[in-house]
């Protein structure tokens, strides 16, 4: 158990490292911090709190910065920070100007956890009772259509296909009209099955070009029911003095093209705020990196979550804070309109 002192010695070390990536001197600390200590009584928690297990030392003659097992102490003994009103007003506007499409609202969620955070923002999605709702097309030029899949829980998809001149705009909308009657309804998770069971044998009999039509719809439907993984400022951590080193960053970049490896996050909502540090986050073996995630209900089986990504020096209090208020709000949101279709 650390004294009073200890405590307040290493919140400030902390801080410091994590505002200026530089390791932190005695003299430095007391003089930015006004510390009722003398150099010499800092310098000796600073060793006392090496030993336990807390700090280390880049070098032999560097300043301490904070170990990983500091990290975890230091984010275990976090107190409560409100979010500015500002803040607020912000995660409400996101939410009642797309409480209507949870996709939108999620990534618009993302988007601003970025910029205010300046580090990268990861949403994964479990819509196990999302159902497709309706799927439209709207004809582009030379050959051109978009196809819009709608789901019901708010998820959009745009898919813009290049057909060939074979395809004639009659065959597409039968097609179309096929897969609205026998589709609706069905489990977004499912639709390949039942568009390869059901749909198929139908357009052989009444679509001149079906084979073109259905793989191309086919291939569209089985990219939503696995695109569940949505990133904002990747760039952002790239740009961290961590990561300086080029193959740190190659890992970092190869990971977040991996959308498997963000998939391990947890998706239950009943785990409140997960902090993974170094080696506990699916980056495995990047020790200088931690993962702030938090999950949200959308419906009575279907789950998402929201997290954060950063260096190990991320600003934990506020990272905390804005994943846990926006974590909360979109469920809130998601859960309120369920109750109003009722």
């Amino acid at each position: 158990m650390l004294t009073a002192r200890q405590m307040l010695i290493f919140k400030c070390i902390v801080e410091e490292f994590i505002e200026n990536a530089e390791p932190v001197g005695s003299k430095a600390l007391m003089v930015k911090y006004q510390l009722p200590y003398s150099s010499a009584t800092i310098r000796n928690e600073m060793n006392f709190l090496e030993n336990y297990g807390y700090l280390e030392k880049t070098h032999i003659s560097s300043g301490r910065v904070p170990s990983k097992e500091g990290y975890r102490f230091y984010v275990h003994n976090l107190g409560k920070v409100d979010l500015d009103e500002g803040t607020k007003n912000q995660v409400a506007t996101i939410i009642n100007k797309h409480r209507r499409n949870l996709n939108e609202m999620v990534h618009e969620s993302c988007n601003m956890l970025s910029e205010l955070t300046h580090l990268t923002s990861v949403a994964l999605g479990n819509a196990s009772d999302d159902t497709l709702q309706r799927i439209s097309v709207v004809p582009l030029d030379d050959g051109r259509v978009t196809a819009i899949i709608i789901t019901s829980q708010g998820h959009v998809e745009n898919k813009v296909f290049q057909f060939s001149s074979d395809v004639e705009m009659e065959d597409l909308l039968s097609c179309v009209n096929v897969m609205n009657e026998l589709l609706i309804g069905t489990p977004i998770s499912e639709v390949a099955f039942h568009l390869e069971r059901d749909v198929r044998p139908i357009l052989t009999t009444q679509v001149k070009q079906h084979e073109e039509l259905f793989n191309a719809f086919l291939e569209a439907f089985i990219k939503f029911a696995s695109n569940s993984v949505y990133f904002s400022g990747k760039e952002n951590i790239l740009y961290q003095p961590e990561f300086n080193d080029v193959d740190k960053l190659r890992k970092l970049v190869s990971a977040f093209e991996n959308s498997k490896v963000w998939k391990t996050l947890p998706l239950s909502s009943e785990d409140g705020i997960q902090i993974n540090i170094g080696n506990e986050t699916p980056l495995g073996k990047m020790n200088d990196v931690s993962v702030i995630s938090a999950s949200f209900k959308t419906g009575e089986t279907s789950k998402g979550s929201i997290s954060v990504i950063g260096p190990t020096r991320m600003p934990y209090e506020k990272v905390v804070a804005l994943v846990e208020y926006i974590s909360e709000n979109i469920e809130k949101a998601c859960l309120e309109d369920k109750q109003d279709e009722k």
